[in-house]
């Protein structure tokens, strides 16, 4: 048995070069971004996925200490493959190579290709004996520091009138990265940012940054599974009670509706929102682990009297300071979070508990309107969710139930199941009640929170040969009550059909399609509102060209139709080219896009995926008439220091101003310059 397995291994390392010519870690994690966008807003940050792919391709996963936690962490990984590693290496023993993981069942050449460049064997503990002073002459340190600016002046810089709505800082960005780590089992992490319009050391910002992010993560010591002090973040079970951070969605990547939940994380991200800040460990002892947490945060608000007692009337979401209003709501609401979550595995089966307590420093009393009557209302809340994922013979279920303590609950239970070698199948279904809170909620949803929504989604994926692969879902799903500009309960639908074909090393291409009806308050003027139907359609022809090992093209044509009683309907198009040089040694590599776009307006708008400089990987939107292209370059230094530099602009054909409110930009031009430095010693 031994020697097959050395054999097999051989056999792999002999395909190494074919299969992984190249890195793959660029080429993942844009197609991993395409994926999580589709359902993100133009603003999301993606650095944190993008991070976590980089870090373990620089400090691979040892496939003969994992407990799989790690291999979640990459995203793209389906659980029930997960298992049946596990199982693999307990019945045969030690892995004597990554290339050992194609024999494991449920593996094909994509999932190998992708899995391969994060893994390895037998990687020391890195930890174990450690004395101080080889913290500090053998860490690794990795400090980025990015600039950037719009080119033209936008209106909120221009006013000067101290009664008015303006800008108080000045429009440059600047974002200052630093990490350490020794080995896998410690990190350090700081983030500075300035976001464009803040101010800096002066004005309402006299500490210097607008933002500081920090943490300390220890893990993999004994029974001391993982520790942060600082920023963190926190996902268990199905993120129906407790979810910070990325998580996937509904995309053409079907697995993704199961969440592969991390537990505790560092928070590393530039995002300045859905974090905890404080204190958490995970403590294991064979097939129990708990983590306790802790965090107390200030967070953005409004807040005002209302009958002499401090109100919270929202809050804030973007994390933004550069006007008076924006800086007076800053740190307004004081919030303290604590609990715990304890889990039992044993072998496939998995189920989990978590009950916390979140407390703010007063009651939150939103608008009186029809639409809030089941909103959240006061100053404390608990929450508890029971969740469990088992996978046996091809078929993984999973599952979580949650409840707001004195209100509602939410419910989900799925299935993936590999039915044929060459066919698999997903189901999920979800009923989150009216009346169910929880400000860390990111369950899979149709509307921006899991709550007041109930759904059942079904998905197939066909690939009968390595060349082919046809991916089909339909969702279909039910607000039961009102929700913002929908005055009444409303129903709609989500399908989507993708078909792809890949010229092995080669190119491939995809067809999409996708129909999605929904229902919201009409339009024009009528003595009371009127729920109307309104469709959206989008049809997707990309693909991408390998003309040799430095040069790729890529390239999409996107066509959008929009229907709404009493509105006009539109039809939108755009198509773009792109050329990336990536030479396999050589200092200087680029991308650059040109796009062609026409939409009538908002409602037609188109999102594509952007290269962008390291860790800023941008999905912005494109409406209206006109050109966007963008040029990106990287040169290195040595093997220590890399620089990229960036310019991107819009050109939108007859448009005399560009933007809204303070943001807009009088002329048709908008472009934006990015100077990024890495220094890694």
């Amino acid at each position: 048995m031994r020697f097959d397995r050395y054999v097999i291994s051989i056999i792999g390392l002999l395909l190494a070069c074919d299969l992984y010519g190249q890195s793959e870690t660029d080429l993942l994690v844009e197609r991993l971004m395409e994926f999580v966008a589709e359902e993100q807003t133009e603003g999301f940050d993606f650095s944190e996925l993008a991070e976590r792919l980089e870090y373990y391709a620089r400090h691979p996963i040892d496939l003969n200490r994992t407990d799989g936690s790690e291999l979640q962490e990459l995203q793209f990984i389906p659980q029930l493959f997960i298992d049946n590693l596990l199982d693999h290496r307990n019945r045969s023993g030690r892995f004597v190579s990554r290339y050992e993981l194609q024999v494991i069942e449920g593996v094909d050449t994509e999932l190998l290709r992708l899995i391969v460049p994060y893994v390895t064997v037998n990687a020391p503990n890195s930890l174990s004996g450690i004395r101080a002073h080889q913290l500090v002459n053998e860490g690794t340190h990795d400090l980025m520091v990015r600039y950037g600016r719009t080119l033209q002046r936008r209106r909120g810089y221009t006013i000067t009138d101290t009664s008015r709505s303006r800008y108080l800082g000045t429009p440059d960005q600047l974002f200052v990265r630093y990490r350490y780590h020794f080995g896998r089992d410690l990190q350090v992490a700081f983030n500075m940012k300035k976001d464009a319009g803040e101010a800096l050391f002066g004005e309402a910002q006299r500490g210097g940054f607008d933002f500081y992010s920090g943490s300390v993560y220890v893990r993999n010591q004994g029974m001391l599974k993982g520790l942060v002090v600082g920023d963190y973040a926190l996902q268990f079970g199905q993120g129906l009670a407790m979810w910070n951070g990325l998580g996937f969605g509904k995309s053409s990547m079907v697995q993704g509706m199961a969440r592969q939940s991390t537990g505790l994380r560092p928070y590393t991200s530039s995002n300045e929102v859905p974090f905890l800040r404080g204190a958490a460990a995970t403590i294991a002892g064979g097939p129990f682990s708990v983590t306790p947490f802790v965090s107390k945060r200030r967070l953005d608000g409004s807040v005002s009297y209302t009958d002499g007692r401090l109100s919270i009337g929202s809050i804030g979401q973007t994390g933004l300071h550069r006007t008076p209003n924006e800086i007076a709501n800053r740190g307004a609401v004081a919030q303290w979070v604590y609990g715990t979550n304890a889990q039992y595995e044993y072998r496939r089966f998995r189920i989990g508990a978590t009950a916390y307590h979140t407390h703010f420093g007063a009651a939150i009393q939103p608008q009186d309107l029809l639409r809030n009557q089941y909103a959240f209302r006061g100053a404390s809340l608990w929450n508890t969710s029971l969740y469990y994922n088992y996978s046996w013979q091809g078929i993984y279920l999973y599952g979580e139930a949650a409840h707001s303590i004195g209100s509602g609950f939410a419910f989900t239970n799925g299935m993936i199941a590999s039915l044929h070698s060459h066919l698999s199948v997903a189901l999920h279904y979800r009923n989150y009640q009216r009346d169910y809170h929880s400000f860390f909620n990111q369950g899979i949803a149709e509307g921006s929170v899991a709550s007041n929504e109930r759904g059942l989604y079904s998905g197939l994926v066909y690939h009968p040969s390595r060349a082919v692969e046809w991916v089909l879902y339909g969702d279909f799903f039910r607000f039961p009550w009102l929700r913002y500009r929908v005055d009444a309960p409303s129903q709609g639908v989500d399908l989507l059909t993708q078909f792809t074909y890949t010229w092995y090393k080669k190119a491939d291409v995809s067809i999409r399609y996708r129909y999605r009806q929904r229902e919201e308050n009409a339009s024009m003027e009528l003595p009371h509102n009127r729920v109307v139907e309104v469709l959206r359609q989008q049809l997707r022809i990309s693909g991408q060209y390998k003309i040799s090992d430095a040069w790729r093209m890529r390239n999409r044509v996107e066509l959008t139709h929009y229907r709404k009683e009493g509105d006009a309907t539109e039809i939108g198009w755009m198509v773009y080219q792109d050329i990336i040089f990536k030479p396999m040694a050589g200092k200087l590599s680029g991308n650059a896009r040109i796009a062609l776009f026409g939409t009538p307006g908002y409602n037609s708008r188109i999102y594509a995926f952007e290269n962008n400089v390291l860790y800023a990987y941008s999905f912005p939107l494109y409406h209206n008439d006109g050109i966007r292209t963008y040029l990106n370059l990287r040169y290195r230094f040595g093997r220590r220091m890399d620089v990229w530099l960036r310019f991107a602009t819009f050109v939108y054909r007859g448009a005399e101003e560009v933007g809204s409110g303070l943001d807009t930009i009088e002329g048709n031009q908008r472009s934006d310059v990015r100077v990024q430095l890495r220094w890694q010693f």
